[in-house]
């Protein structure tokens, strides 16, 4: 089975005159159109965001998972916390 390809097309819109001019100034550097300059930046973006480990599991909940075994995530242990000092029966702390 051949996978097909997605054209993807897109409109940046608001993009300032100076950003414009800095990116068609970088492209005629590397000896391409706008367009390719802007189709390889957002590529490599793309890969490094795919290859970064807190793209895949935010290192927070990553540590949880192996310190915290019944813990889903870092947001669960947070909720735990604040349950924990909201009881009623508490003592509140004085200081003295």
């Amino acid at each position: 089975m051949q996978r097909s390809r997605v054209i993807a097309s897109v409109v940046v819109r608001n993009l300032s005159e100076e950003t414009k001019s800095r990116l068609v100034a970088r492209a005629m550097r590397n000896k391409h159109s706008l367009e390719e300059e802007l189709r390889q930046i957002l590529d490599a973006t793309a890969h490094a965001d795919a290859q970064n480990p807190d793209a895949q599991e935010p290192f927070g909940d990553w540590l949880v998972r192996i310190t915290r075994p019944g813990y889903e995530d870092f947001a669960d242990i947070m909720d735990r916390i604040v349950a924990e000092r909201t009881l009623p029966d508490r003592p509140l702390p004085t200081f003295d």
